[in-house]
């Protein structure tokens, strides 16, 4: 084989390398990949509750603050 024909071999098979497989797979209606293979409005995780059966390691009402007030003006 000639150096032409090993060149435009290199060149054909380095085009082809560089073509996406997505470019030709619409789904749904849409183009694929990920280019609008989706609705307008994306719902994720939709009616889940991420915190359910998570104990509370904060107690519901804060402390107090009166004593942390006069510790505050005293150390002035």
């Amino acid at each position: 084989m000639g150096l032409k024909p090993l060149i435009f071999l290199a060149i054909v098979c380095t085009l082809a390398a560089c073509t996406s497989p997505e470019t030709g797979r619409p789904r749904g209606g849409g183009p694929g990949a990920d280019v609008g293979n989706r609705t307008k409005v994306v719902r994720m995780h939709e009616g889940a509750d991420p915190f359910y059966k998570t104990p509370k390691l904060i107690r519901s009402q804060p402390p107090p603050l009166a004593s942390a007030r006069q510790a505050d003006q005293l150390s002035r």
